[in-house]
C-alpha cells in the first residue's frame, strides 16, 4: 500500500514573508547563496525553501517576529508539533527537520551560532510525536542522587546534579573550567551561553560538596584534567566534553530512574519547574535561566503542580 501523503499547512504569506525579521532575512539570504554554490539539486533547494518559509511564517505569527538565531529547540518544537496536529506524518516532520537542521548547522559552522537546536529534538518514528518534554519530579530526582551515589561514579553524579541545580544548557555545561568556579560565593563565572551570552550560574551547597570531592579525588589520582571540570582525553591531548558525550551520559542516568528517553535539556526543565512550583518567584527563576523574558519561561519552563492547583480550588467553594 502506498504510504499516505500529508495533507499541505496553508502557509504561504507573501506578505508576512516581505516582513520577516530583517537579521533572519539577511542570514537567510546568505544561507540561500551557500545552497547554490553547493550546486544542490533545483527541487532540493525548492523543497528547503518551502519548509524553511514555513517556519519563519510560524515565527512570525507565534514568536513576534524574532530572529531565528533566537529560536531554541522548545520553540522549533511548538512548530513541529503544530505541523505534526494539522496533519503532517512523520515522514514530512523529518524532512522539515533536516530542512532547519541544515541552515542551523550552516550558521555553526560561520560561528554565527554555538549549537544547532535540532540536535536535542528527537527524531519522530512511525505515528509518534516529535518529542515528549521531560519533566523530572522530585521523587525522581531523589531517586537519581540515590543511585548516582551508589555508583561510585563522581563525574556522572556531578554532571547530573550541576545541570539540574544551575538549569545551564548542555553546551555551557561541556565548557566550564575550574577556573571560572567560585566556591565561596557558589557561582561559576563568565560562562558562555547561548548566542554568545557570558552569564554567572549559581549552584547548591550539594554540588559544592561534589565539586570538592571530584577535584581532591583529581589531585590523590593524578589525573590530568586539563582545567576542565568534565572532560575526555584523547591520545595527545585532554579536550572539554563533548555535547555527544553528555547526551550518552544522560541516557545511562535515564536507565537508572526508568526513565529511558532522558536528554540534557531536561535537567535545566524540570530543576526550573520544581523550582517555581516550591515558589521561586517567576522574575528570579527568569533571570536564572537568563531569559530575555519570563514569557519565554512560562511557554515551556514550567509544569503547573495540577495537586497543589485542586488544593487551592477547594479553599473555594461555588
Amino acid at each position: 500500500m502506498p504510504n499516505k501523503m500529508s495533507p499541505k499547512i496553508r502557509f504561504k504569506d507573501d506578505e508576512k514573508l516581505n516582513n520577516i525579521n530583517p537579521e533572519t532575512r539577511r542570514l537567510w539570504n546568505k544561507y540561500k547563496v551557500d545552497m547554490a554554490l553547493r550546486e544542490l539539486s533545483v527541487k532540493t533547494i525548492a523543497g528547503y525553501e518551502n519548509d524553511f518559509e514555513h517556519y519563519l511564517i510560524f515565527i512570525y505569527d507565534n514568536f513576534e517576529n524574532k530572529c531565528v538565531i533566537e529560536m531554541d529547540e522548545d520553540d522549533i518544537t511548538e512548530f513541529l508539533f503544530f505541523c505534526k496536529s494539522s496533519g503532517n506524518n512523520s515522514r514530512r516532520i523529518k524532512r522539515r527537520m533536516s530542512a532547519i537542521s541544515a541552515f542551523y548547522k550552516f550558521l555553526r559552522k560561520k560561528k554565527i551560532v554555538s549549537e544547532n537546536p535540532l540536535e536535542f529534538i528527537g527524531r519522530p518514528k512511525k505515528d509518534l510525536d516529535v518529542i515528549n518534554p521531560i519533566f523530572l519530579t522530585q521523587e525522581q530526582i531523589d531517586l537519581m542522587r540515590e543511585k548516582l551515589k551508589a555508583s561510585g561514579n563522581l563525574d556522572l553524579h556531578l554532571y547530573a546534579m550541576l545541570s539540574l541545580s544551575t538549569m545551564a544548557r548542555v553546551n555551557a555545561i561541556s565548557q566550564i573550567r575550574w577556573e571560572q568556579i567560585d566556591f565561596e560565593h557558589r557561582v561559576i563565572n563568565e560562562v558562555l551561553e547561548k548566542e554568545g551570552k557570558v552569564v554567572t550560574l549559581f549552584f547548591s551547597e550539594e554540588v559544592k560538596d561534589l565539586l570538592v570531592e571530584v577535584k581532591a579525588y583529581r589531585k590523590k589520582h593524578e589525573v590530568n584534567d586539563n582545567g576542565w571540570v568534565f572532560f575526555s582525553k584523547f591520545e595527545k591531548s585532554t579536550e572539554a566534553v563533548t555535547n555527544g558525550t553528555l547526551n550518552q551520559w544522560c541516557k545511562r542516568i535515564g536507565k537508572m530512574i526508568d526513565v529511558p528517553g532522558l536528554y540534557p535539556h531536561a535537567f535545566r526543565k524540570s530543576g526550573s519547574s520544581l523550582l517555581k512550583n516550591k515558589g521561586l518567584p517567576l522574575e528570579v527563576l527568569s533571570k536564572l535561566l537568563h531569559h530575555e523574558s519570563p514569557e519565554t519561561t512560562i511557554r515551556h519552563y514550567i509544569k503547573e503542580d495540577m495537586a497543589k492547583i485542586q488544593l487551592e480550588k477547594d479553599k473555594y467553594r461555588i
